[in-house]
């Protein structure tokens, strides 16, 4: 996985920070919309293993042999459609239906990640924590070792669909945690932005 974090993509200097704490959830179920080559991918398998967890991934693409793991299952398709029939898929494959990581890295449109939102976060379970990457997309992005790499830009689609949910506003440019309706909110504007969101009763205690 170190060796992963060094290859200089848009995402590869994230991966440990999200290697660290989708294990510390101890997951049973691990859900990720995106796969692409499988640089998440393959961290979420590492963690899937260690927890014995179901890892399932969904991409309108066939990306079915990225990974080589008894826990896996590679959904073809959108995954709005996907979260729409998600409860019976789990009761259909024996997956546990509360999602304890949820990594979101798909189209980075603003309606699509409204969609999402409003689709999965129904299926989080209680712990559960949620990644969003490019959540501070621009034509240029810079990662965490100082170099830059090119992006695109997509009028802020992901975090203007955070802040919609939400109902407030954030400052992408620069790292910032805060506390809205009882999830933690932890961004980091590197590598395109990496925004982790902590479902948890326990927010309530900064309030």
């Amino acid at each position: 996985m170190l060796d992963r974090a060094q290859v200089g993509t848009d995402i590869s200097g994230a991966l440990p920070q999200i290697f660290c704490e989708s294990l510390l959830v101890e997951p049973n179920t691990i859900v990720e919309l995106g796969v692409r080559g499988g640089e998440s991918t393959f961290v979420f398998e590492l963690v899937a293993r260690m927890s014995n967890a179901d890892l399932v991934s969904v991409d309108l693409n066939d990306c079915s042999d990225v990974i080589d793991y008894d826990g896996w299952h590679f959904v073809q398709g959108d995954d709005i459609e996907f979260a729409r029939e998600f409860e019976t898929w789990c009761s259909e494959h024996e997956v546990v239906p509360d999602v304890d990581v949820l990594f979101i890295d798909t189209s980075h449109l603003y309606e699509h990640t409204v969609d999402e939102i409003h689709h999965w976060f129904p299926h989080l379970s209680e712990q559960a924590i949620v990644f969003f990457h490019d959540t501070n997309l621009t034509r240029y992005f810079r990662r965490k070792d100082g170099t830059v790499g090119r992006g695109w830009d997509n009028d802020r689609g992901v975090i203007r669909a955070l802040e919609q949910y939400f109902d407030c506003a954030f400052e992408e440019t620069k790292p910032f945690v805060t506390i809205q309706r009882n999830f933690i909110i932890d961004h980091a504007p590197q590598s395109a932005g990496l925004t982790i969101i902590y479902k948890h009763t326990k927010s309530v205690w900064f309030q």
